[in-house]
């Protein structure tokens, strides 16, 4: 049994005049199947935790193996021994995000219950401690919550802090800043919630994105309630998603206890059809995000939800309704630093029970998001539900919205009240006009469909939530989503001001239909689940730049300016150009960057004269830059043709070869030439590291010859190799293999024929002494031998038939540093 010791001791753990203790890293931990938890009080301190688990905190159980599928009842315990707590103070135990049902208890007694999993929460809990002695936190958890087609990972999925708080403070901070844009001026209000009764003397000071106080006052207040602190900024800096500037509140108590909170003065607006940002009109695309990795679940540890992020943002991603769950304060933290535009929303998804006049579960979802998030430039919006609007569904959904967005309104005026329709096409009572903006979900025919809410519904604009035709390919070589088309089938209208596509990322489900792949996975993505780039990628990144045209010229790189009714459309100002002369290995000899001017939709084509030196190089690349530094559309010139492409091995089965190659920077894509006397057939253009032929003829002898390409030319590899089909299966692709802490994280691909998944590894090639068979599909992660230590693996899988494949070869571990 694991245990968690924090002893209380201000003298270590002083954080200004208060602590924050973290309660990690791991818990006890026991499934609850049989729902038995309550009735034997699982919850006493003196229950014996003998043969119970432990579990990551923060983390979720399903990405562990053994609970991989579970859905139900667990429970969660930890001891810690704390000093007495001095006089005037306060304990709070805070959880972060629980998903998603949870009943806390200390000691044996239960302090309360959450039941949103996407919120912080926390009890009081100074007068139920036992100064000097044990005491025990016990969680139960229930991960059955569903929505839609994501995955409801169980678990502690935030961190847990123990904080010890003066009652006499400044709790927390609430910045409204709204620009004057005919001055350059802006008002910021700032909102004190004070605890305590005696007199306190209050420091607040404002600094500008460079760090610069700008503005700074001393207010004496007293009480237990609100305390507003107004003050006039001149030459304001504003926010948006391509100049995010950022401001920075500090406060400082009598106490000593400094809180800073960062804010971005802009404004958001609905004129007619026009979204404006700040009085200028922005028509933005943006992505559907499903936050989640296949190793850490819904944690989101930062260079998860940073490499998400950059590359939405390098996509073109400027805004969208982004996620159906709330998202954490870090990740809001790094869209207010990046610059997106996004709608937070309450998980209600079609047919529900919440959905009636003034229900106070969905209330209390409201009012925890708007109070933890208000700070956030990011959010312009507040969503009350997704896909909630048919009728024969839910037949009050015009009384729920006009109490939703009555409530949200009482608690943010300054952003905008809307809610998620995808039958608004279909039906003509929907109370479609009580949202401030039209969010509107349609899967094909959109520029039609699109048509066909504004006959219904005219005068709001209406902004595509998500857009998609259908599922795409897990295999990052595969485009089978023309995005052109779904986006061209969209511009032109005044009233449609933008579009979300559906989705960013491939995502884990236990939704069953044929748009779920084998491997348990939604392949709806232009990245994968591992966040590799599919094919689709850049022509969603070309569909969303800012620009119409962007390519290189004999002298430099064309512009073509985007239409006033395109999509995109919107000023771009800080934008740049660069063009970069590279070697055969991918590095840069030269490079050579110009501001661009401000561009606006309907400007005239022009051209920008760049004159870079080009002797030894072999590519040219032109990027367009955004101000935040992101490439958001290139042009690539091959000089040279690709160096000779080299087969590293050939795997064969009964009717299939698979040719592995190394990659080289020189080629853009690669194919195979194939035959049993002459190369006669060709397989189709890959990116990926490898061509699988299939349908071929067992027992055949074939020759192969791979070709690298590129915009100069193809090269074939120095020989031909030969190998023949026999009876065996050749071993699953490995998608994804890297070392983390205590685990080697495996990603591979399934085939609905697969039955289970062997893999052996061990800290040399030599000497695989480790075994684990699993049913699990797509991803897992393995227990390392020996943290730090370089560990090798090999995988196979076995089929529904009985047999199994060959064995993969031994690959080395990557490990992770982060």
């Amino acid at each position: 049994m694991k245990r968690l010791f924090v002893t209380l001791a201000l003298g270590s753990y002083l954080i200004s005049p208060a602590s924050e203790i973290p309660l990690d890293p791991t818990w006890d931990f026991r499934t609850d199947p049989l729902n038995l938890g309550v009735r034997e009080r699982w919850y006493d301190p003196d229950q014996n935790l003998c043969g119970w688990d432990s579990m990551e905190v923060p983390g979720c159980w399903n990405t562990r193996l053994e609970y991989a599928d579970y859905t139900g009842a667990a429970w969660y315990a930890t001891e810690f021994i704390p000093d007495k707590i001095p006089a005037n103070h306060e304990a709070q135990l805070v959880f972060e995000g629980v998903y998603s049902d949870t009943e806390v208890y200390l000691n044996g007694e239960r302090l309360g219950c959450h039941d949103f999993g996407f919120t912080t929460f926390g009890f009081d809990i100074t007068r139920r401690l036992v100064p000097g002695a044990k005491n025990r936190i016990t969680l139960r958890v229930d991960n059955s919550f569903k929505l839609g087609a994501t995955w409801n990972w169980g678990g502690i999925r935030r961190p847990v802090r123990l904080r010890v708080l003066p009652r006499e403070r400044v709790d927390s901070i609430r910045i409204s800043a709204l620009p004057d844009l005919s001055s350059g001026s802006a008002d910021v209000k700032i909102k004190l919630l004070l605890c305590g009764g005696d007199p306190q003397r209050v420091r607040i000071s404002v600094s500008d994105p460079q760090g610069k106080i700008v503005a700074r006052r001393n207010v004496l207040t007293a009480g237990q309630r609100e305390e507003l602190v107004e003050f006039r900024l001149r030459h304001a800096q504003l926010w948006n998603f391509d100049h995010p500037n950022l401001y920075t509140v500090t406060v400082t108590d009598k106490n000593g206890r400094i809180l800073s909170e960062r804010f971005g003065i802009r404004k958001i607006e609905v004129d007619g059809y026009r979204l404006l940002l700040n009085g200028e009109s922005v028509r933005l695309n943006g992505a559907n995000w499903v936050p989640y990795d296949p190793f850490h679940g819904n944690v989101l540890p930062p260079e998860i939800y940073r490499r998400d992020i950059d590359r939405m943002k390098s996509c073109g991603c400027n805004m969208a309704r982004l996620s159906h769950l709330a998202l954490p304060e870090d990740v809001l933290d790094y869209l207010d630093e990046k610059g997106m535009l996004i709608f937070e929303e309450i998980p209600l998804w079609n047919r529900n029970q919440y959905i009636r006049t003034g229900h106070p579960v969905p209330m209390h979802w409201l009012s925890e998001l708007i109070s933890q998030r208000y700070n956030h430039p990011c959010i312009i919006g507040w969503s009350a539900g997704n896909e909630i609007g048919r009728l024969s569904d839910n037949p009050d959904i015009g009384g729920y919205l006009t109490s939703a967005f009555r409530h949200i309104r009482s608690l943010d005026s300054t952003r905008l009240a809307v809610y998620v329709t995808h039958t608004a096409a279909k039906q003509y009572d929907e109370p479609v006009l009580l949202s401030d903006l039209i969010l509107f979900n349609q899967y094909g025919a959109h520029g039609d469909r699109a048509d066909e809410v504004h006959r219904r519904y005219p005068g709001k604009p209406i902004f595509y939530s998500e857009y998609g035709i259908h599922a795409n390919s897990e295999d990052p070589n595969n485009r089978i989503v023309d995005y052109a088309a779904l986006v061209g089938s969209m511009r032109g209208r005044e009233y449609l001001i933008g579009a979300s596509v559906w989705t960013f990322n491939d995502y884990r489900t236990n939704y069953r239909d044929s748009g779920t792949a084998a491997t348990g996975n939604r392949p709806w993505g232009v990245v994968d689940v591992y966040g590799t780039i599919k094919r689709g990628y850049r022509e969603l990144q070309q569909q969303n730049s800012p620009l119409a045209g962007f390519s290189l010229a004999d002298s430099g790189v064309k512009i073509q300016p985007r239409g006033r009714l395109d999509l995109p459309a919107f000023r771009m100002e800080g934008y740049a150009v660069r063009i970069c002369a590279l070697g055969a290995d991918g590095d840069t000899l030269r490079q050579i960057q110009r501001p661009l001017p401000v561009i606006c939709p309907g400007d005239k084509p022009f051209e920008i004269r760049l004159s870079l030196e080009t002797a030894d190089a072999c590519r040219l690349i032109a990027e367009l830059l955004s101000p935040t530094g992101y490439v958001v559309h290139d042009d690539i010139r091959s000089l040279t043709p690709p160096s000779a492409p080299v087969i590293s091995r050939v795997e064969s089965g009964q009717e299939i070869i698979r040719v592995w190659f190394d990659r080289s920077p020189s080629a853009r894509e690669w194919y195979v030439r194939y035959g049993t006397d002459s190369l006669s057939e060709r397989s189709p253009m890959t990116i990926n590291s490898y061509v699988e032929l299939p349908q071929l003829v067992y027992g055949q002898e074939y020759r192969i010859r791979l070709y690298a390409v590129n915009n100069a030319g193809e090269t074939p590899s120095a020989e031909a190799v030969r190998t023949r089909t026999r009876a065996a299966e050749i071993p699953p692709v490995l998608r994804h293999l890297s070392q983390d802490g205590a685990y080697i994280q495996v990603g591979y691909a399934c085939d609905f024929g697969d039955f289970c998944y062997e893999f052996e590894y061990g800290l040399s090639p030599e000497r695989l002494d480790r075994r684990i068979l699993t049913t699990v599909t797509g991803a897992c992660r393995l227990p390392v031998v020996e943290p730090g230590a370089q560990h090798f693996l090999r995988i196979r899988k076995r089929l529904r038939y009985g047999y199994a494949s060959d064995w993969s070869p031994v690959y080395s571990v990557k490990e992770i540093h982060p």
